[in-house]
């Protein structure tokens, strides 16, 4: 029995050791790094994380001080103990994102949820995998890619004027154009996101993995409309492509591109300011909204949202007294274990906004699980696409 809990024991470091590196590829990730780096920090991060529990297994549990054949942990070389002290703390922090997981809960500002799920390979009726790159796992078991869910919320934001009751945002992220999902694909679930007629359309970035599906835009995003507009931004795998001939293409669509310039939208009387942010990508920061009422009254600005591709941005948003923040980039960890959650996510946060809805003070983030990936692989985490329903609180309706 002993050597048993001794071998628990070897496992759960081993664990831990491997969370460490991967709290480490996901803040790596989320750094204007480029990919061809990023591979091999990644690769030789992984090759750790394979052979460490080896090393572990064989020179603790067998060799020095061998806690697997009679030996005690009294026993452990000096050297050793650090490094098992961080794989402790490794797994203990893995713990910590697990209950995390299990007992999120949506802020009490979103008060409704429903779903739908949309079988796009029963729908269309033919085989969507194409020959772009990671092709292979898109055919895995138990893969989700193809079953999306289109999500409808409603939030309560307390400064949302009360002639926009009921105002929709249709909120589609990380589409990911690169040929590894075919292209009717993407263009009957756009067509099926213009279903939901929404007041105001955002797309929150990464776009194109490769510049032969520029095209793609003809029939998907192209033909989407709002009677308030379409607006984007750009990702870090945009970053990686043309992003110049990305951002001429949709804004010759008729999209409004909100990296360059905040736009300020009437509607009803009131004034949505909405601007957009690709840091630390590219570009920097809109104008604060401290430094703009230095030049205009407060009141000009009646709701403010901003579109940020990562939501590393969400603590700055709130400093700037944003009212609703658009994300997507984290795709919802892509894979998420029973129980522990989310693992992988590129954020400076880890998993903590991998998806979901959460509030800072008056301001709220929705971060997308978005539609796809350069690995088209979704374990127990559907792809998604988002209406978004706003609602005055009651003391503003009054």
């Amino acid at each position: 029995m002993e050597a048993i809990a001794n071998g628990l024991i070897l496992l759960m470091l081993s664990i831990g050791h491997a969370e460490l590196w991967i709290m480490v590829i996901n803040r790596t990730h989320a750094l204007p790094i480029h990919d061809a780096w990023l591979k091999r920090l990644r690769h030789i991060l992984e090759l750790a994380i394979v052979l460490f529990p080896i090393v572990l297994f064989l020179s603790v549990g067998l060799y020095a001080p061998g806690v697997l054949v009679g030996g005690t942990w009294s026993q452990l070389s000096f050297w050793w103990k650090p490094v098992l002290l961080l794989c402790t703390l490794g797994f203990l922090g893995l713990m910590y994102s697990a209950f995390r997981h299990l007992f999120y809960k949506p802020p009490r500002q979103q008060t409704e949820t429903q779903s739908e799920l949309i079988q796009m390979r029963e729908r269309l009726n033919q085989d969507l995998i194409g020959e772009g790159p990671y092709h292979y796992l898109a055919g895995l078991p138990l893969n989700q890619v193809f079953s999306v869910e289109f999500t409808r919320k409603t939030f309560q934001i307390p400064r949302l004027p009360a002639n926009w009751e009921g105002l929709t945002i249709l909120h589609v992220s990380d589409l990911h154009f690169s040929g590894t999902l075919k292209r009717e694909y993407f263009v009957e679930l756009c067509r099926i996101a213009q279903e939901s007629k929404p007041d105001l359309i955002i797309f929150a970035g990464d776009l194109l993995d490769e510049m032969k599906c520029l095209d793609w835009l003809d029939d998907t995003l192209g033909p989407m409309q709002a009677p308030l507009g379409r607006f984007f931004i750009l990702g870090n795998h945009d970053w990686h492509q043309e992003s110049l001939q990305i951002r001429e293409t949709l804004s010759g669509m008729g999209w409004i591109d909100l990296s360059a310039t905040s736009f300020c939208l009437q509607h009803a009387g009131h004034t949505l300011q909405l601007a957009g942010t690709e840091v630390p990508w590219m570009g920097t920061h809109p104008e604060s909204r401290r430094s703009a009422s230095e030049e205009n009254s407060e009141s000009e600005f009646d709701f403010l949202l901003l579109v940020s591709h990562t939501p590393d941005n969400f603590h700055w948003a709130v400093r700037e007294g944003y009212d609703l923040v658009l994300s997507g980039h984290t795709h919802g960890g892509q894979v998420r274990l029973p129980l522990i959650g989310p693992v992988f996510a590129p954020s400076l946060h880890g998993t903590r906004y991998a998806s979901g809805t959460f509030a800072r003070g008056s301001t709220m983030l929705h971060v997308s699980r978005g539609v796809s990936g350069i690995h088209p692989l979704r374990w127990f985490c559907r792809p998604e696409i988002s209406l978004l329903t706003l609602r005055t609180t009651d003391d503003a309706a009054r």
